[in-house]
């Protein structure tokens, strides 16, 4: 295990976007975002310097979804031994799954990172989202009761598509949702807040 702020950021970019790999012995983490998200992996980056292999660069990224290219920013981290305390927890047969102590894991930096990279403000009301589609329906109720467990917040499921689900944060939970996380979101970041 890593130290803080370096912990809280990789436990918030596994909930999240970030992607763990095997390289041979070891593991390394990458970081990939869109490029209209640039000021946001240059701040991950920052944060994550002292582990990082090399700086944000460009890269095109299909996606078979929509059938169109995208441009992106991504770096690794190195390969690094204390990185199979994260894969222990966060890996299971290859597919990417929510830790059995998640709400131990989740500090307030830790929110803030998983939802700046998958969460978002409802445009017809002051309620929140976590697209959390790749995780099962049964992951999705450890997350919530996670939130609510650590940090008192009640948030609930929505089905999107047939068995794919997402966190959702009410408008009553909201704005308690953001006063969390608002210290450890950069300028860049807080057209996600209210």
């Amino acid at each position: 295990m890593l130290q803080e702020p370096l912990h809280s950021v990789i436990i918030g970019s596994l909930l999240g976007d970030g992607c763990l790999s095997a390289n041979g012995k070891s593991w390394r983490l990458r970081f990939d975002h869109s490029v209209k998200a640039s000021e946001y992996i240059w701040w991950k980056y920052h944060l994550l310097k002292p582990i990082a292999a090399n700086t944000p660069r460009a890269t095109a990224v299909f996606d078979q979804r929509t059938q169109k290219v995208y441009e992106h920013l991504r770096f690794d981290t190195y390969t690094l031994p204390e990185l199979e305390w994260y894969a222990q927890r966060f890996l299971e047969n290859g597919r990417k799954r929510v830790p059995s102590n998640v709400e131990s894991l989740l500090s307030e930096m830790a929110l803030a990172v998983w939802y700046m990279d998958d969460g978002h403000r409802r445009t017809d009301c002051n309620a929140l989202r976590i697209n959390t589609h790749a995780f099962t329906r049964e992951e999705n109720q450890q997350l919530a009761h996670a939130l609510l467990i650590r940090f008192g917040l009640r948030c609930c499921l929505h089905c999107v598509v047939k068995e794919q689900w997402v966190l959702y944060i009410p408008a009553r939970e909201a704005t308690r949702f953001c006063e969390i996380i608002r210290p450890y979101v950069p300028p860049a970041m807080e057209y996600k807040l209210l």
